[in-house]
């Protein structure tokens, strides 16, 4: 009977276990696939109908090639909760976490460069042109190593 109890107790005890994993997972920070990766550029916006919002992703729209030629990927948080990566709504990840962890209120607009180590690399609070962000990104001693084939 105490092994049975045990047994049960384990088996609880590890289904807890996972689906804590999973719900952090659910509701964790979708940064965390890109480390060493990708270079998220986040796009915080009040609402889709922001004007500086829509001219950032007229902006993006026009430099796809360039986004990819350097490891991005475009992460928006919209409102307070909408999160879509390169234009596709992402279910189970919270934009309310991302917008704490950055600091950014719902109200606000930002565009937030992150770099493959995972930090915070630029921050703007109005639209910005993608050349800056690309010259930011070549200066960087990984960017380099890429352009010169040496991370392939």
């Amino acid at each position: 009977m105490k092994k049975i109890l045990f047994s049960l107790f384990l088996a609880g005890f590890m289904l807890f276990g996972l689906r804590a994993d999973a719900q952090t997972k659910s509701s964790g920070n979708i940064l965390d696939q890109y480390k060493w990766k990708k270079r998220p550029l986040l796009l915080f916006a009040p609402s889709a109908e922001n004007a500086a919002y829509v001219r950032q992703k007229e902006l993006i729209e026009n430099e796809r090639a360039a986004l990819a030629d350097r490891d991005m990927v475009v992460v928006e948080l919209i409102g307070q909760d909408e999160v879509y990566l390169n234009g596709t709504r992402q279910k189970g990840f919270h934009g309310k976490e991302l917008r704490s962890r950055f600091q950014v209120p719902q109200e606000a607009f930002s565009v937030i460069l992150i770099g493959k180590d995972g930090t915070e690399k630029q921050r703007n609070k109005e639209t910005v042109a993608l050349e800056k962000i690309f010259g930011l990104i070549d200066q960087m001693p990984m960017r380099r190593q890429e352009m010169r084939g040496e991370n392939n």
